[in-house]
């Protein structure tokens, strides 16, 4: 956050000398509250109250700063965090194209919202069922694009992992994500990370193609360490689980087009993960897993200026392989626990055999791709707009179909112009899931919300 804050610093205090140059602000001011249906309670997760951009430009140069501000309801914490410096980086327009370096959010990728090629910026599942950079974080990168012809060439390099930002421990999340507190991280074997992308323009439409080495954004299990010493004094021995971020190639393909009145867009990425090596005393858990993820969206535009979509997102796993690893203290305790003539563990003997089952058997889940992965495996979604009375006016709807199990996500908003410039947005959303072990979308119904805010823009 001091190099982010010095950026800035020097934007405000240095270029505003400059005689030539420009400055654009722009922003916004998003109060907004989220009840639950079920009992009317409120929603404690953080929101964004507000965000201000400001932009300088001096001849072939501009320099960007994106702040916004975070803040909850209830048990706030009025802090310096509340800012959050989401993007300040300097673009350069040279005669090949053009040069972006410092924090900045960056997109992959063809259709709406739910990318499988969109892996270089980290998600914010706070806000994960917002749309575009909305749910994204910004991380320190360089980015090159050379224009060839109807080529374009894009070249990036991230020097410094940032992962996901995963709501933990946070109870109003509809999806529980539990971390015990002696949890420990083991960090990337290697920070830098790299990729590119060429893109073809067509008259009917563009496609590209991508490649992308770095880490896992989304953690996963690395193993466990257990501390026998409690049962020195005739107590149950401590768990300690370690979290780890696979390495991961990202081979993608990505196109649009436009034919007539549709738009069709579709993506495919092919991801090959695998666990680093870890030197550490500890019973390890190590990954080697290929999955393809892909999207296919259709548009069409009627004459009345609605809009209609439908997406169809799908996970398959192709090679999910486990090893398990049992270190001296992991066999040891697990002789002890079938040892049923051993009685100082007799009052937690069967929850120590399911404990050492479960560590020894988590399931893979993947740490890059869209994050709708996170919810089903193969989702349809159908969505549609249309704005009216002059355009103040803008009333949009989305159902969403778990096809993988029962699931079923209903949502209604709108937004109208009460002043130019100053909005009131609503919006309903319900979970209905059906009742299989694990169904995401049972633990979605009690998040089932009605949110209401207002937009000024300046």
């Amino acid at each position: 956050m001091k190099k982010v804050l010095a950026v800035q610093l020097f934007l405000f205090l240095m270029l505003p000398q400059l005689s030539f140059a420009q400055l654009s602000v722009s922003g916004d001011i998003t109060p907004s509250a989220m009840l639950r249906i079920g009992d009317g309670s409120l929603i404690n997760l953080p929101f964004r109250m507000g965000n201000i951009a400001v932009d300088y430009s001096i001849g072939d140069f501009e320099f960007k700063t994106t702040t916004a501000l975070e803040t909850r309801w209830q048990d706030a914490e009025y802090d310096v965090d509340m800012l959050q410096f989401r993007e300040a980086y300097v673009l350069w327009y040279p005669s090949f194209g053009e040069i972006k370096l410092g924090k900045m959010i960056q997109a992959w990728g063809a259709a709406d919202a739910n990318n499988p090629t969109d892996n270089l910026s980290p998600y914010d599942f706070y806000y994960m069922f917002m749309a575009g950079t909305d749910r994204k974080l910004g991380s320190l990168s360089a980015n090159v694009k050379f224009y060839l012809s109807d080529f374009q060439l894009e070249v990036v390099g991230l020097p410094e992992f940032t992962a996901n930002r995963m709501p933990l421990n946070e109870p109003d999340f509809p999806i529980q994500i539990d971390i015990p507190e002696n949890t420990n991280y083991f960090k990337p074997v290697t920070d830098f990370e790299y990729g590119a992308r060429l893109q073809y323009a067509m008259d009917l439409g563009d496609i590209s193609a991508s490649y992308f080495n770095g880490n896992d954004r989304g953690f996963s299990p690395a193993g466990v360490e257990i501390d026998m010493a409690p049962m020195m004094q005739g107590l149950a021995p401590d768990f300690v689980n370690h979290l780890c971020y696979r390495s991961t190639d990202v081979i993608g393909l990505d196109a649009v087009i436009f034919p007539g009145d549709w738009t069709m867009r579709g993506e495919f990425a092919y991801f090959r993960t695998k666990t680093p090596e870890i030197d550490y005393s500890m019973s390890k858990l190590t990954y080697d897993a290929n999955y393809l993820q892909s999207i296919v969206q259709v548009e069409y535009a009627f004459a009345n200026g609605v809009q209609l979509m439908g997406q169809f997102i799908n996970t398959e796993y192709l090679k999910t392989e486990s090893t398990f690893t049992k270190d001296v203290n992991f066999i040891g305790l697990e002789a002890l626990a079938q040892d049923t003539s051993y009685h100082a563990l007799d009052p937690v003997r069967d929850q120590l055999l399911l404990q050492l089952a479960s560590v020894s058997n988590l399931p893979f889940s993947a740490g890059m791709g869209t994050p709708f992965a996170m919810i089903s495996e193969r989702v349809f979604i159908i969505s549609s707009m249309i704005e009216m009375l002059d355009n103040s006016l803008e009333l949009n709807s989305m159902i969403m179909a778990n096809l993988k199990e029962t699931g079923y996500m209903g949502s209604f908003g709108s937004s109208y112009a009460l002043l130019e410039g100053l909005n009131l947005n609503t919006s309903l959303a319900y979970f209905i899931g059906g009742d299989e072990e694990g169904n995401s979308f049972k633990e979605l119904e009690d998040f089932s919300n009605l949110s209401i805010g207002l937009t000024y823009s300046f």
